[in-house]
């Protein structure tokens, strides 16, 4: 049994595919990767992804003394679901936009991306009645919205007593950002290199190869790495907003994609030899079936 030509004909592990997703003329190995193992792949590349930006976040966190901060904002009372607060007040320090009032119900998605414009990654806005977080994330805005009603009615909260029950949510609801986060990486990778691979078919035409559209999928999937991992690592320097700009992302996985199509092979089938006089079989005189040659003649 030959061992090495059933190694090479086996598809990488997820291992093995971050590593060749690099190199373009290793393609026609990532074609053979089945698609549960290429969902995997991606689905672990989101993940890293998403907890490296939950770490780097953390870390921008850490550096806010939150006890400071509690001692800055001023005494307010959460009463039957409403906030009142003595004055407003706002916090804008690294990277952090805080704006307390309650002078409004609440804030909205307009509000908070009017900041996260302005380079602010974390945005919370807190109004009469509710709490509005917003994190911009690589250019993807992720929020949520707590309402004052979560503490119940016909209760009274103190400062101090609101501010150690909202820690605890607030740390819920950056869970559910970070899982829309995860979700949402996956179903937009797989969607945009849906869109790369119409550019892929194009590129395949206009290099007059014949090259299936599942085989097309994966080098659009793959040609994505590059450019997601460089913005993964972006993504962890703190207290910035560094990303690689979108029309320059899509210039560099497509070059890297065409790179990738050319080095695949043609799948069209071979063409059959071509029957040249003397080459068919027929049958000879007496009827046997014989070589048949330009005068009939076969095996005798």
């Amino acid at each position: 049994m030959d061992y090495y030509n059933m190694a090479v004909q086996k598809g990488p592990n997820v291992f093995q595919q971050f590593a060749l997703a690099f190199v373009p003329a290793r393609y026609p190995r990532l074609a053979r990767v089945k698609t549960g193992s290429m969902i995997l792949f991606v689905t672990l590349l989101a993940l890293v992804s998403t907890v490296f930006s939950a770490i780097s976040q953390a870390v921008s966190f850490s550096s806010i003394d939150v006890e400071a901060l509690r001692d800055q904002i001023p005494d307010f009372t959460i009463t039957d679901g409403h906030l009142s607060l003595e004055e407003d007040y706002l916090y804008e320090e690294d990277g952090m936009y805080l704006y307390i009032t309650d002078d409004t119900e609440g804030f909205t998605y307009g509000d908070a991306s009017q900041k996260a414009a302005e380079g602010y990654r974390d945005i919370i806005l807190v109004g009469r009645d509710m709490v509005y977080i917003m994190q911009n994330n690589e250019g993807k805005y992720k929020y949520q919205s707590i309402g004052f009603e979560v503490f119940g009615r016909n209760k009274s909260l103190s400062k101090n007593l609101a501010f150690d029950a909202i820690m605890p949510i607030f740390t819920v609801a950056m869970i559910g950002i970070y899982l829309g986060i995860f979700v949402g990486s996956i179903a937009g990778y797989f969607l945009f290199a849906a869109v790369y691979l119409l550019f892929a078919m194009l590129i395949a035409a206009m290099m007059k190869k014949q090259i299936g559209a599942g085989t097309l999928f994966r080098a659009a999937v793959y040609s994505k790495v590059l450019m997601y991992v460089v913005n993964m690592l972006l993504g962890l320097v703190p207290y910035v907003n560094l990303k690689v700009p979108f029309l320059l992302r899509v210039a560099v996985t497509m070059g890297f994609m065409a790179f990738a199509i050319a080095k695949l092979p043609d799948e069209r089938p071979a063409p059959m030899p071509p029957m040249g006089p003397g080459m068919g079989m027929g049958m000879g005189p007496g009827g046997q079936w014989g070589q048949g040659g330009q005068n009939g003649q076969g095996w005798q």
